[in-house]
């Protein structure tokens, strides 16, 4: 189809050729649901630890040691990785209890700190309507009863992987490979919003087009480009 210009996506992300895509990915946390990388910066300061020495714990743990990393891939369970966590505070003086640290930035479940955002949803029913949507979401077993009680999960989407049960996880190439086989489609029919440029680096890698979300109108006003695109399923 032609007609409207290709659509440009915010937060460094490429412009983004509705016409070709055939099935669009979607993350679930920092995109249907707002909240979680900002609850855990928050943690450390918010029981009285230092945003440096936190910064630095945080980075241990989510990033250079791939400790959260074993959690996803359900290697770790959520509350050995919380007393982990604990031990590390109490190195640096600041004690809190495992309930706390198990709540280093609440659930998917909780709908307080991390709100649904019903524009999405809305949007992923409205490009379900004409083509295959796929959830990508790197989560763990102890949050999946919680999350998909909060979204309409057979409604939304064709195709879940969860890095919980897949074993690997986001910029893994194994698990986009696994969302491209289960799709039935190439990394250059792809669509994917995420809120972490690794993981939208690590998809471009494959072919895949990508969305960052930096804010809600702009991924809005992506989707709506390609929802315009493309007439209704067949049968759908």
């Amino acid at each position: 189809m032609t007609g409207l210009p290709a659509a440009k996506a915010g937060g460094g992300s490429h412009a983004v050729d509705a016409g070709r895509v055939r099935a669009v990915v979607f993350d679930l946390g920092g995109v249907f649901l707002a909240g979680g990388p900002g609850e855990v910066r928050a943690f450390g300061p918010r029981h009285g630890l230092s945003q440096e020495h936190w910064d630095a714990i945080r980075q241990d743990l989510f990033v250079a040691g791939d400790l959260w990393g074993q959690v996803e891939r359900a290697e770790l369970s959520l509350e050995e990785f919380g007393q982990i966590l604990q031990s590390r505070m109490a190195g640096h003086g600041v004690p809190v209890t495992l309930a706390d640290a198990l709540d280093f930035m609440g659930t998917p479940g909780e709908a307080g700190r991390m709100p649904l955002r019903q524009e999405i949803v809305d949007a992923c029913l409205a490009l379900r309507a004409r083509m295959p949507t796929a959830l990508l979401t790197n989560n763990i077993r102890e949050w999946r009863a919680g999350w998909r009680a909060r979204l309409p999960v057979e409604r939304l989407f064709d195709v879940v992987v969860d890095s919980s049960e897949a074993g690997c996880r986001k910029p893994e190439p194994r698990i986009y490979e696994l969302t491209e086989k289960q799709l039935g489609l190439p990394g250059a029919g792809l669509l994917f919003v995420d809120d972490l440029g690794v993981n939208l680096k690590a998809a471009r890698e494959r072919g895949w087009q990508t969305v960052k979300y930096d804010d809600t109108a702009t991924v809005l006003g992506v989707l709506n480009h390609v929802i315009a695109q493309h007439p209704p399923r067949r049968g759908y």
